[in-house]
């Protein structure tokens, strides 16, 4: 095994430590445990090697849109020296997903990592459960975790706004094997109603929906919403063999154990969701036509949640290897996702994927 191969198999391990681990008391063994031993005995995807059958749909589809021009969109990403794939949705209609940049051909068929774009569904998750009656926005979060000393203004709410006041700006050593407990070991407690991104308050909404539940996080978040929606092509990282991903790159190359090491902060309690472009838009898709009407669903500031901009709602996210970015109209009938695996160290895709959804218009 080459040097370079190794650097991204433990560097990998270190990336999904982090974020992939289920969140509460029911399963707290780390997803990057089962998804390490997928890699090691899988090939890696930085190499050429022969076409193989894929758990994905191999068969190329047409497109179903007329409203726009592939090429326009593909050039203008080409433009932009984007790498990665997206899907598009005009009139309601999805396409198939179309590849863009250097390594295409490695990437047709694999699953990206949905960065923070994650967040939207942790934020369904929480308001399905206020609909059923089982959870409630206004519930002072010490309810559920009684080893913090909050006050009642910190409750479920000011979580889904990263307005809590908590932050947690400590970086871990090694893998993680229970990502809640480490936060909650780690969490520091200041004034509430400001607000400040921090990954913890997102682990903590994860570890409330899985203690309400009586069920693992990534349990509830599949049967409740991947399954019954067909989304065959959005899973959790565990689920996916390592050879189906595809391999993450900073400014071109691969990402290795050290620069992943350094992301390791902005990685608490998110990224563990996997998908295919054409499946994170109609799970996107399938959430703004359910909850996009609900002022709690859409965020203000950026969360993870999508944000409202005159006619669209938008979302982006990016960790070193993989960036993702939504535009999608309040309908729900147009829109485009980007899913590049090269983070190139810089930006996120808020602009790029907004003038691409100007583009379909």
């Amino acid at each position: 095994m080459s040097k370079k191969m190794s650097g991204w198999i433990i560097g990998t391990v270190v990336f999904l430590g982090v974020g992939g681990c289920v969140l509460a008391r029911y399963n707290t063994n780390s997803m990057a445990h089962v998804f390490y031993q997928q890699i090691v005995h899988s090939k890696t995807d930085s190499l050429p090697k022969k076409k193989n059958k894929s758990s994905l749909k191999t068969k190329v589809e047409k497109d179903q849109t007329s409203s726009f021009k592939k090429g326009d969109i593909s050039q203008l990403l080409k433009d932009k020296s984007y790498v990665g794939s997206y899907a598009t949705v005009a009139n309601g209609k999805i396409s198939r997903t179309h590849y863009v940049g250097k390594g295409t051909k490695q990437n047709h068929n694999k699953y990206y990592l949905a960065t923070d774009t994650e967040n939207m569904l942790t934020a369904a998750a929480v308001l399905q459960l206020v609909d059923q009656g089982k959870l409630k926005l206004s519930t002072p979060i010490n309810k559920y975790y009684d080893s913090l000393s909050t006050s009642d203004k910190v409750t479920v709410q000011t979580l889904l706004d990263m307005t809590s006041g908590l932050s947690n700006d400590s970086i871990p050593n090694n893998q993680l094997m229970n990502v809640l407990n480490w936060n909650l070991n780690h969490v520091e407690l200041g004034a509430t109603g400001q607000y400040n991104y921090q990954e913890v308050n997102y682990v903590l909404l994860e570890g409330i929906i899985s203690q309400v539940t009586n069920q693992s996080y990534q349990d509830y978040i599949t049967n409740t919403f991947l399954k019954p929606s067909k989304l065959g092509e959005t899973k959790f990282a565990s689920q996916v063999d390592g050879s189906k991903m595809a391999a993450p790159y900073s400014n071109g190359q691969l990402a290795d154990n050290s620069t992943l090491a350094k992301a390791m902060n902005g990685q608490m309690g998110q990224n563990q969701l996997v998908a295919t472009p054409k499946d994170l838009l109609k799970l996107t898709q399938f959430l703004v036509k359910k909850y996009g009407n609900n002022p709690n669903f859409i965020g203000k500031q950026p969360s993870g949640r999508l944000i409202r901009d005159g006619d669209m709602y938008y979302v982006s996210g990016k960790i070193v290897g993989y960036r993702t970015a939504i535009a999608i109209s309040k309908d729900g009938k147009q829109g485009i996702v980007l899913m590049s695996n090269d983070s190139n160290g810089k930006n996120d895709l808020t602009s790029l994927v907004k003038k691409a959804y100007a583009d379909l218009k």
